[in-house]
């Protein structure tokens, strides 16, 4: 009788820790299922796009990046000679073409070929006078082929107002900023050559 209690009783032990067991292994799995739930929850979270597409619209073909979308980016693109539609396109080629007359004769003249003459500052200006005549033909040829036609619809804000066309988008707008393009980069070339004979550290 007790050899056979003594068995019913290790069974019964026996029994216990099988179902500790099992509860411990539930236990761990339901911790382990909860720590991948969490897991996966954190993996599919939105993250924060910084470079998208403009007004989220990607068939646009522009991207919105913190550089591109700032506010001094902006101001300062907007105040480019480029870009300001109130100003006459004459004003804006002579604008554009003094800067670009004025730099333009430093290469020439500090790495030309005759950098160690004395007629380098000559003929520095010579050759970015040279170079202004040239790009003068590359706008006019550009001009002739990009405003061949006359558009027919315009454009219009959302209440049907009408929106100006920026003038220097046309034949007429483009050959006055071809023209003051060449004003301008020839003065500013003519001015860089002045400074190269007056200033007295220049040498």
């Amino acid at each position: 009788m007790r050899t056979s209690q003594q068995s019913i009783n290790i069974r019964a032990l026996h029994s216990r820790n099988a179902a500790k067991r099992v509860t411990r292994s539930t236990s761990t799995s339901v911790r382990a299922n909860r720590r991948a739930n969490s897991m996966t929850v954190y993996a599919t979270s939105d993250k924060v796009q910084i470079i998208k597409p403009i007004n989220g619209d990607p068939f646009i073909g522009m991207l919105e990046t913190p550089v591109t979308s700032s506010p001094d980016v902006a101001n300062f693109l907007s105040n480019l000679p480029a870009y300001r539609t109130g100003v006459a396109p004459l004003l804006r080629g002579v604008e554009v073409g003094l800067a670009h007359g004025f730099f333009v004769t430093g290469p020439f003249i500090k790495l030309g070929p005759l950098r160690s003459t004395d007629a380098a500052e000559l003929a520095g200006c010579l050759s970015g006078a040279g170079l202004v005549l040239i790009l003068t033909a590359c706008l006019s040829i550009y001009g002739a082929t990009a405003f061949q036609r006359d558009e027919v619809v315009g454009l219009k804000t959302l209440s049907g107002r009408a929106i100006a066309k920026d003038p220097l988008q046309s034949t007429e707008g483009w050959a006055s900023f071809t023209s003051g393009w060449l004003v301008g980069g020839l003065s500013g070339v003519a001015w860089s050559y002045v400074l190269t004979q007056v200033l007295p550290y220049y040498s």
